[in-house]
């Protein structure tokens, strides 16, 4: 039998995305315990029956181990802290939060999404965890969206847009969403700095990023409105954009150029590179320094996604300082990758 790496389990299993609970219980001394766990799943409706488990080196173990009763609340998408909170031993920690009592007066964790009030039914061992049985005596059930944990980090949940709406002004909607898990893969794929632009009131718009652990020196916002040729984002919107729209808006950046003392030869520089875009569905800037936007240069690299009626919707960009960053970095090719995965599921059949 192969020997299981413990370190390589625990990244296996963090693949599995959960929720996030803090269960709760009164100690036979009557004290008020609490903690993080995300070992909890249903086992029967019939009888209502949920389990969680504990390690029994926990300093927690022997105060659940005699506890008669437990609360799982399942924590909501706005409750990290309370996680982190409960996720080490500490005194006070019920004085930091807001909380009532339950039945039998244990704890339950106000603004949870959901709340299991259990008796504790049996224990059973399971290697170096004990397994909690419990059957569920009372529920409540809040609107609100629960917290995730998954890959090592905490998550929000989303609804995964199969089959997006491309009706109006629904269709962009549905492609923010799709995008949001596409972005999140290449993140976790490259550790590189991602965000996601569309096409707003003043031009391209960047709407959401995902930030590298090696943060960039940007002052990164949702809401920033990009320019056409001086940006990766921007480019990818002027050369597949409709051109009626597009024609004045770059004229009016060229004029700025001029204003400026850039040469004439400008336009042809312009055309020609939106025409390599075009070609290749691949726009780049190196040494772009934006003012009260990037406090050092930046490279960014981006690409479309288009629409089932090939009208681009979105574009995927991706930024580093450093100076090995470009278009033919292998990183360049998960993003181009999301972006053709992304039109693809928008209908795009380019």
């Amino acid at each position: 039998m192969n020997t299981i790496d413990p370190a390589a389990l625990r990244r296996c299993l963090g693949s599995f995305v959960t929720g996030v609970t803090v269960v709760t219980a009164i100690d036979r001394q009557g004290g008020l315990q609490g903690m993080t766990a995300n070992s909890f799943t249903s086992v029967s409706l019939d009888p209502p029956l949920i389990v969680w488990s504990l390690r029994t080196s926990s300093s927690s173990f022997e105060a659940y181990r005699g506890a008669k009763r437990f609360v799982v609340n399942i924590l909501a998408q706005d409750q990290v802290h309370v996680s982190n909170l409960f996720a080490r031993p500490g005194e006070g920690r019920f004085d930091a939060i807001a909380w009532s009592g339950g039945l039998g007066g244990v704890p339950l964790i106000e603004g949870c999404a959901a709340h299991l009030e259990c008796c504790l039914e049996a224990t059973y061992p399971g290697g170096d965890h004990v397994l909690f049985l419990g059957r569920v005596e009372n529920i409540v059930t809040n609107d609100r969206k629960p917290l995730a944990f998954g890959l090592g980090k905490y998550m929000v949940v989303q609804p995964h847009d199969h089959q997006v709406d491309l009706s109006g002004s629904v269709a962009e909607l549905g492609a923010v969403h799709a995008a949001r898990g596409v972005l999140d893969e290449v993140f976790r794929k490259t550790d590189l700095t991602v965000g996601l632009g569309v096409w707003g009131n003043m031009g391209p718009t960047m709407i959401w990023f995902n930030e590298s652990s090696r943060p960039l020196d940007l002052k990164l916002r949702c809401g920033m409105v990009m320019p056409l040729l001086g940006s990766a984002t921007g480019k990818v919107f002027a050369a597949f954009g409709r051109q009626a729209e597009m024609a004045p808006r770059i004229e009016a950046e060229l004029q700025q150029a001029w204003r400026v003392g850039h040469e004439s030869g400008l336009r042809d520089e312009a055309e020609h590179m939106l025409a390599q875009v075009r070609a290749t569905r691949v726009a780049a800037v190196r040494d772009s320094l934006l003012n009260g936007v990037f406090e050092r240069r930046v490279h960014a690299v981006s690409v479309p996604v288009f629409d089932a009626r090939g009208a681009i919707v979105l574009a995927l960009t991706m930024m580093s300082h450093d100076d090995g960053f470009g278009q033919d970095h292998p990183a360049v090719d998960v993003l181009k990758s999301a972006g053709r995965e992304l039109s693809g599921q928008l209908g795009f059949a380019g």
